[in-house]
């Protein structure tokens, strides 16, 4: 739960050492490793709000740990689950950061990157960078689109706990 501009320079020393400097895969690590504890207690609050009588009933019917877990649990938490996949795609898709730190190569850098590149110190063309921006957003309003009623629900039902 560590603030990642903490971090930049005891990262950039560790990836450099890793050979993961200028790679997706920095990015794709760096992102495993500061999202996980958010969704880890997303998850977890959502969890402990689930009925334990359920878990109870399949235990008497005869149910194993990992059927409990696969046909109880894991039915019961897809609004979780869901809400927070959409939650990790939309901090992934606006990474700015690492992206802009930690991948030099232009044929690699991510979208929010590639569009501050288009603006310069004298000029900066204005429509074409907002129609950039437009179509940048595109994709991750249609994904809350698609999933706003489960994301909703999975947010409103384990953040009060």
């Amino acid at each position: 739960m560590l603030s990642p501009q903490v971090a930049l320079i005891p990262l950039f020393r560790l990836l450099s050492a890793l050979q993961l400097y200028n790679t997706y895969g920095a990015l794709i690590v760096l992102d495993i490793a500061f999202r996980i504890p958010f969704t880890v207690f997303l998850m977890r609050a959502y969890m402990l709000g689930l009925p334990y009588e359920l878990e109870e009933a399949a235990y008497i019917d005869g149910a194993s740990h990992w059927q409990v877990f696969w046909q109880v649990i894991v039915p019961l938490s897809r609004p979780i689950m869901l809400s927070a996949a959409l939650l990790q795609a939309f901090f992934s898709w606006n990474e700015f950061l690492f992206a802009l730190t930690f991948i030099q190569d232009a044929s690699l850098k991510t979208l929010p990157v590639g569009l501050l590149d288009m603006q310069s110190r004298l000029l900066t063309n204005w429509p074409v960078l907002l129609a950039g921006l437009s179509i940048a957003a595109l994709p991750m309003i249609a994904l809350f689109i698609l999933g706003q009623r489960w994301f909703v629900r999975g947010l409103a039902e384990g953040m009060g706990k």
